[in-house]
């Protein structure tokens, strides 16, 4: 599954899978399963409060011949759908802050190319696309999640077993 339609969230926590991308504009927690080498991208429009995470895999772009439901476990796919679904919530790329949290050496291997090349990757297109990054975890040897309640602005992560931490506040422009 890439996209989940907000309206079938029927929890106030929903689990962002590898390979997944998820938006909402409810009243939700969007948490990532454990992250290794994998990146979480996390989007947020503070005024609408409105959200999503992709759970990118693996670096770059999928390739032409790669089964289409599979295409978002790649960075490029994944950020691009990420931003094609919150453009559908009339949100352009330019509104969004982003977060991101993963890439770590969780095998702890001396030549470990995996995580660094996921990292280069996600904030290369970050990059490419003049995205907004206004916090991250990155790298590392310990595993993370990441958490965005849409309804505070909390942007939570933990590490290891450690408790979570908060890792940005969005502020909600006054209503």
């Amino acid at each position: 599954m890439s996209y989940q339609n907000p309206s079938s969230i029927t929890d106030s926590a929903c689990y962002v899978q590898a390979g997944e991308t998820i938006i909402t504009n409810k009243t939700d927690i969007l948490v990532s399963t454990p992250l290794g080498s994998c990146v979480a991208v996390v989007a947020y429009d503070p005024e609408t409060k409105t959200g999503g995470m992709a759970h990118v895999m693996l670096p770059g772009k999928a390739p032409d011949n790669y089964h289409p439901d599979d295409k978002n476990k790649y960075c490029h796919n994944a950020i691009e759908y990420l931003l094609k679904k919150l453009s559908n919530f009339g949100l352009p790329p330019e509104k969004l802050e982003i977060c991101l949290a993963g890439g770590a050496n969780v095998l702890k291997k001396p030549n470990d190319t995996i995580a660094r090349a996921m990292v280069s990757s996600v904030l290369h297109f970050i990059a490419k696309k003049n995205l907004n990054i206004i916090a991250a975890v990155l790298g590392g040897m310990e595993r993370r999640t990441i958490s965005l309640d849409t309804t505070t602005g909390i942007v939570s992560y933990t590490c290891g077993d450690n408790a979570p931490k908060v890792l940005w506040q969005y502020l909600h422009p006054k209503q």
